[in-house]
């Protein structure tokens, strides 16, 4: 391995290895092998402590030559010493029996075998001693000078009768003499490496093994506390970073050692929860000490990535796998057998991890000497480990120095990195707030510059397509593509200058109350519009009476714009559903978009609407809300919600502010009226009328002396039901003026309505809104409007717009009146002469009759030329007497070739627009009857329906030629404008026309419908 450094912080971090490996040396030599008194060791079965004073409290580890039987579980008798044995040896305690219970000189842990010590103590030293034992495999039970003491499992003389258990514990007794005899009948058949008394028994005065256990307790106790809190600590560092890994497996590190040191030494985790079996006993052991060395490996490779070798890595992760499963699956008796190489499995991946610490700590990176010290850490305990594992160490209470020292050396390691990674993350984002901020420029400049050429591009390409007769279905797909990318480019071009707006944070809300239904209502007419797909279905199940929420209007249309297309553009089909409802905490609206994805569509969106998504909830954020998104792949469901603060006003906010006093105070006296406000009329009441429908009094008051000073009289609404209501009741309307977003029903729904009735040119509409988004005002001139105003409304703008409809629809109104002079003169002069003839003839033979077709004549010129034919409606009974006349002067000419018959209701009070009935009778006499020689027959027919009257005018004619009957309607006929001139007043009347139903040869039927709408009904 190179490792690239200066000379200089080579000879430090040298240096420094020495140090900390001598005084780390050193404190474990001194703390091991320094003491004033020799300890007493047993000797061929007995340990002398009659020179030993019990009252220094001193406490004494039972070392040495015990006296051992294999074979035998011996219990021996009260008072009663234990006879010598033929069979018996001296066996090291603590230590293995696996070569002194082997009946055949083989080696093996299991089997049983019976311990004995005499313990000689001071003369006439009469007291209370105790016993500390730790670690017996697998049970026994311990008798003192005959009696049983303690006991730990049953042993047993197979696998059967022995159970095993394996607990610390404390025995407490006082000798009669000056001696005591132990006896300690041990079997293992539980665990399949060294067997026997595997730790020193601990003796001394009560008090002193007391003071020692309690000692031993609250190390154990500090220790588990420590890693706790440490573990836990480092747990949140990852949560709150995730990207450094170290955090996670220090942590990890921390939770191993917590297991580790609460089921080894004092056990307290068996002694917390004594429910758990020897069994699990043994693998949480295991599991523990192997999640020790594995974790300290993964924080290593962590650390230092580029000193990992990943075969070596995957290796080690291999053993790991199949250590857990080998432990998981297996009996205790058999992996306990690879008790070595197990060992030699954690010694392996101890190597590696104090290879990747130590060298990647000797690189010239800044903390790195606290790294080079944890590695030398970690290299003695694994040397003291190994040292007392192989029996070396006489101490068993070895306190862990190298631990501790390696535990706080990583962890200031791991903060040096994190503040030399904060100081450089300082120094990124000062350079990376300049480069935001040119960038945010560069896009904002960018963005103006390309919206004018592609704004033309779209525009040309538009027009190519609607001069579509000149291009292939190929070219005009193609065109169509071009359109759509501009525009989902210019769209995107307004999102890019919305987002450098927010982080330029230049954006200022205008906050009031909204009404979230109405909202949504809007924005769905228009999102309904903008998809032109039928995949997709938009529903706004908001219910009514949801209070207000503070936003700014506008914005708040704009997140619902953007969620939407999110929405879309993920893949939703079907159903897209938006919702409004107050919030659990009664402070907050909720607003949720829910949408499902088609079964071959993926839940994905791109970096555009990812864009959408960032605006969206940086406007929420600004609004003091919250945005959630959750798509749920499995169920291929999108959630959109997000949250806002109700408004305190139970009504929309009226801001009086700059306004002249009379109208700010009939904006606050409208604001504190009943919710269901009144109609209030304006104007004198003989004027034209107007039809103002807002639910914003002070745009009303305005608007309305607007057109006062025009010369109308207006009505005024607040809601869009009510404006419906109004609109109904009267048929004299000059002009309408609707906002958007109305309360009840959306303008966009309303102008609909006006238009099943009126024209364009018939009845003007203006709609107010707060968007001039192309896409809105698209939505709103498809819904029939005429214009559009954007609020706040400026007063010369209004007017100016107001005034140029109105002299609109007065041109249009003079333009149908000289078209009905002009149908009037279309009484061709042949038809007076020959109806003059025929009124000649019959006064020589018929006088009677002479008398009566006079009449006829002087009504049918009566009725052609009566100025009440400028009306807009005139009764039906009057349009009936023109035709009778004109029939009867056709019939005196024509005689048997016109053949009549009429069916008429018995109640036919209804109004019809004037000469609508006799062009049609006239259409059909000369253009069909009368071209055949011998005539036919003419049926005209009124049938009473639910809603109205339809007129029927039919013959037997020689009916339209292919593509005629629609000529004469349109006015490409050369016939006359008798149908065509009809057929408009019509439309503009009722906003339907003449249908005409022919077969050339067979005949014609003309027909249309006058609806009857009664007053005062929606």
């Amino acid at each position: 391995m190179r490792i690239t450094s200066t000379g200089d912080n080579m000879k430090a971090k040298l240096w420094t290895i020495a140090i900390v490996f001598v005084a780390l040396l050193g404190a474990r030599l001194i703390w091991i092998y320094v003491d004033e008194s020799p300890k007493p060791q047993a000797q061929a079965g007995v340990m002398d402590l009659s020179r030993w004073n019990p009252d220094n409290g001193d406490v004494v580890s039972l070392r040495g030559e015990w006296t051992f039987i294999p074979g035998k579980l011996i219990e021996p008798k009260p008072g009663e010493a234990l006879r010598e044995d033929e069979e018996a040896e001296y066996l090291k305690v603590p230590g293995s029996w696996d070569r002194a219970v082997a009946p055949d000189g083989t080696t093996t842990a299991y089997g049983y075998g019976t311990y004995k010590l005499k313990i000689l103590l001071p003369p006439e030293i009469k007291r209370e001693y105790a016993l500390r034992l730790q670690t017996i495999r697998t049970s026994h039970k311990l008798f003192v000078d005959g009696k049983l003491a303690g006991q730990k499992g049953e042993p047993g003389t197979d696998r059967d009768s022995a159970k095993p258990r394996v607990m610390p514990y404390t025995v407490k007794f006082t000798p009669e003499g000056n001696g005591v005899e132990l006896v300690v009948a041990v079997a293992n058949f539980g665990y399949g490496h060294y067997g026997g008394i595997f730790e020193d028994i601990r003796f001394g005065s009560s008090e002193a093994i007391e003071r020692s256990t309690q000692l031993r307790l609250l190390g154990n106790n500090l220790m588990m506390g420590f890693y706790l809190i440490s573990g836990i600590y480092f747990l949140f560092l990852f949560l709150f970073r995730r990207r450094n890994k170290e955090l996670l497996y220090f942590s990890l590190f921390f939770w191993m050692s917590l297991v580790f040191w609460s089921t080894h030494g004092e056990r307290l985790l068996f002694w917390l929860c004594p429910s758990i079996g020897y069994v699990w006993q043994t693998r949480l052991q295991l599991f523990s000490s192997f999640g020790v060395f594995f974790s300290l490996f993964l924080v290593a490779r962590s650390m230092f990535p580029d000193y990992d070798r990943r075969w070596v890595s995957r290796l080690i992760s291999a053993i790991s796998a199949i250590t857990a499963c080998i432990a998981i699956t297996s009996d205790v008796t058999f992996f306990s057998k690879l008790e070595i190489p197990f060992m030699g499995a954690e010694l392996v991946i101890f190597v590696y991890s104090f290879y990747v610490l130590f060298f990647g700590s000797l690189r010239n990176e800044s903390g790195t000497t606290y790294s080079l010290i944890a590695a030398v850490c970690i290299l003695m305990e694994g040397l003291v480990q190994g040292w007392h594992y192989l029996g070396y160490a006489p101490n068993a209470a070895i306190p862990p120095f190298e631990r501790i020292v390696f535990i706080f050396a990583m962890a200031l390691f791991i903060a040096k990195r994190f503040f030399s990674n904060m100081e450089q993350v300082e120094i990124l984002s000062k350079r990376l707030l300049l480069a935001d901020r040119l960038k945010n420029e560069f896009l904002a400049n960018t963005s103006h510059e390309i919206r004018m050429p592609l704004h033309g591009m779209i525009n040309l390409a538009q027009l190519m397509i609607d001069d579509g007769a000149q291009w292939e279905p190929r070219q005009q797909e193609r065109l169509g593509l071009m359109v759509a990318t501009g525009r989902r480019l210019a769209y995107l071009l307004n999102d890019i200058l919305d987002l450098s707006k927010l982080n330029e944070g230049v954006v200022v809300l205008q906050p009031r109350a909204v009404d979230t239904r109405i909202t949504i209502n809007g924005v769905l007419e228009v999102m309904r519009y903008m998809t032109d797909s039928g995949k997709v279905n938009f529903e706004n199940r908001t219910e009514p009476g949801v209070p207000p929420v503070l936003a700014d209007e506008q914005r708040l249309m704009q997140i619902l714009f953007q969620l939407l297309h999110y929405a879309v553009k993920s893949g939703a089909d079907g159903v897209i559903a938006v919702q409004a409802e107050p919030a659990g905490d009664g402070e907050r609206a909720r607003i949720a978009i829910v949408a499902f994805c088609g079964d071959d569509t993926a839940v994905e969106a791109g970096s555009e609407s990812e864009l959408s998504l960032e605006i969206s909830r940086k406007l929420i954020e600004m609004h003091g809300g919250e945005l959630l998104v959750n798509e749920a792949s499995f169920s291929r469901r999108i959630g959109l919600s997000f949250t806002l603060p109700l408004s305190a006003d139970e009504s929309p906010q009226i801001l009086t502010g700059g306004l002249d006093s009379g109208i700010a105070e009939t904006a606050a006296s409208l604001s504190l009226s009943q919710t269901e406000a009144p109609v209030w009329r304006s104007g004198s009441p003989d004027a034209p009328r107007a039809l103002i429908v807002d639910e914003d009094p002070v745009s009303l008051r305005i608007m309305a002396n607007i057109l006062e000073q025009e010369g109308l009289s207006v009505t005024a609404e607040t809601d869009g039901l009510r404006g419906l209501k109004a609109w109904e009741s009267g048929s004299d309307w000059e002009l309408v003026v609707l906002d958007i977003m109305l309360p009840s029903m959306s303008g966009y729904d309303l102008c609909r309505h006006i238009r099943s009735k009126h024209s364009f040119y018939d009845l003007p509409v203006i709609f107010l809104t707060s968007r001039n988004q192309p896409a809105d005002l698209l939505v709103g001139f498809n819904a029939g409007a005429n214009d559009y105003v954007t609020e706040p409304i400026d007063a010369s703008e209004f007017r100016a717009r107001a005034r140029t409809l109105l002299r609109m629809k007065q041109s249009i109104r003079d333009r149908l009146h000289m078209e009905m002079a002009l149908f009037q003169a279309q009484i061709k002069p042949h038809f007076l002469f020959n109806t003059l003839n025929t009124i000649a003839s019959l006064s020589e033979t018929d006088p009677d009759r002479t008398r009566e077709l006079l009449n006829d004549f002087a009504s049918y010129l009566r009725g052609s030329f009566d100025l009440r034919n400028l009306d807009k409606l005139v009764p039906f009974s009057k349009e009936w007497t023109l035709v009778q006349s004109y029939l009867q002067i056709e019939q005196a000419r024509f005689g048997n070739r016109i053949r009549v018959s009429i069916e008429l209701p018995d109640y036919r009070e209804f109004k019809l627009p004037p000469l609508s009935i006799q062009p049609i009778v006239e259409n059909a006499l000369r253009h069909g009857i009368l071209q055949r020689f011998d005539g036919g027959q003419l049926f005209i027919g009124v049938d009473k329906e639910a809603d109205g009257y339809r007129i029927r005018v039919r013959d037997d004619g020689v009916g339209f030629p292919p593509g005629k009957a629609e000529a004469a309607l349109s006015g490409n006929s050369r016939a006359g404008i008798g149908l065509m001139n009809v057929h408009r007043r019509l439309i503009g009347a009722y906003g339907t026309g003449l249908t005409i139903l022919s077969e050339q040869g067979i005949g014609t039927e003309v027909s249309f419908r006058i609806p009857i709408v009664k007053e005062g009904t929606v």
